[in-house]
């Protein structure tokens, strides 16, 4: 097999996309889903992936109307299931997590703060 590159999965705009929802759904105070991440932190299996996707897309649409928050686009989920074929679900979930995790560039820029005050 040849050499992962990671800026590939990192980079790819599904990663992003997903990434931004999930970093929304933990940090925000009326959310708050810490039950998508510890889900996704555990899957091992493509099968478990696409199912712990969907329990979040689940839940995160029900806030999104409330809150009118962007929702993934249907590209996007196809684009990570075609990562996860790629490149298996431990690197996908990484990346995912990892965008979750971290201060996106346009709070850096604006100096935007989540509700939990983070």
């Amino acid at each position: 097999m040849s050499e992962v590159k990671l800026e590939e999965i990192f980079k790819n705009e599904a990663i992003e996309d997903f990434g931004d929802a999930l970093r929304k759904a933990i940090r925000m105070e009326d959310i708050q889903d810490y039950a998508s991440l510890v889900e996704l932190e555990y899957v091992e299996s493509k099968e478990g992936f696409a199912e712990t996707i969907k329990k979040f897309l689940r839940r995160y649409h029900t806030h999104a109307k409330k809150l009118h928050l962007r929702i993934p686009k249907e590209e996007s989920l196809n684009s990570i299931m075609g990562l996860v074929d790629k490149y298996g679900v431990k690197l996908v979930r990484a990346a995912l997590i990892s965008h979750a995790l971290v201060k996106s560039s346009r709070e850096e820029e604006s100096g935007e703060r989540t509700e939990g005050g983070e």
